[in-house]
């Protein structure tokens, strides 16, 4: 998080993911998509005691990003058989990537095809998103692929991000859902900034989930909704300095998506990735 008070945040944070995954039912598999992660975020995933126990993670350094100071990273759940992590650069001012993970499926040659994205931020000329999300369809659409889910930060502040998922083949688990363009409900950015910043840019829907093949979107609903710092000084602390004392300026999205026609293997001790 590369905002002031990062370790406080991120702790407030990995609590309430901690709650999250603690209540899903046990015959769910659970990946975490995580965006814009710092080195004192990645020591502090490390260091629970929850994530050791239930995912591999993927970076335990920044040594695989292309920017230096803050990059994605993906928990997978242990009970996934992992069959390749891998990174594809971006043209980006900010050294970004897709980040993808395969997972094996029962029965089939094919792969579960994950891809975590923090696409390009603000306003560029020429625009990058459309470039970048082009790049991830088509590892999205590849033949060795069965069904494939992309989750995270797209940035959607532009006209031409409501069909950035259409125009490349992808579902948009929100608005398959019934979810409308526009609307309090959808919006993951905005609510939980300083009110200048709130003037200024508006709110908007940044955080998506989308997919494509042979998957289907079960729920989609919105996370970290008014979770907090924890320690009242601290919070105090922060509104003096002129900041919001919420975990995070985006609200997290959270969907259940369901394999069409095979399953996943959920044996414990399946294979370990490899770091990327």
């Amino acid at each position: 998080m590369l905002i002031p008070w990062a370790e406080p945040r991120m702790a407030a944070a990995l609590q309430h993911l901690s709650t999250l995954v603690s209540s899903a039912p046990p015959n769910q598999a659970i990946v975490i998509f995580l965006q814009e992660m710092g080195p004192s975020d990645l020591a502090q995933i490390q260091a629970a005691t929850w994530v050791r126990q239930r995912f591999h993670i993927t970076d335990t350094s920044g040594a695989h990003w292309g920017n230096a100071q803050y990059g994605t990273t993906t928990l997978v759940d242990r009970r996934l058989r992992i069959a390749a992590v891998f990174r594809v650069p971006f043209e980006s001012m900010f050294q970004r990537d897709g980040f993808f993970v395969d997972v094996r499926v029962v029965g089939e040659p094919r792969v579960l095809r994950l891809a975590n994205v923090h696409l390009e931020s603000l306003v560029a000329d020429p625009p990058l998103r459309p470039a970048q999300m082009e790049t991830t369809a088509r590892y999205l659409h590849d033949e060795v692929v069965y069904a494939a889910l992309l989750a995270g930060d797209c940035n959607s502040i532009q006209p031409f991000d409501r069909t950035i998922h259409s125009d490349n083949g992808l579902e948009d688990a929100y608005l398959v859902l019934g979810g409308k363009e526009d609307s309090d409900e959808g919006y993951t950015w905005g609510p939980q900034v300083p009110e200048a910043m709130f003037k200024k840019f508006g709110p908007s829907r940044m955080d998506r989930v989308m997919f494509c093949g042979k998957v289907k979107a079960k729920s989609l609903q919105r996370i970290g909704v008014g979770v907090k710092v924890d320690d009242d000084q601290l919070r105090k602390e922060m509104i003096a300095a002129g900041q919001v004392d919420f975990v995070t300026d985006h609200y997290g999205v959270m969907a259940e998506m369901e394999l069409d026609g095979s399953n996943l293997d959920l044996s414990e001790g399946n294979s370990s990735p490899q770091k990327s």
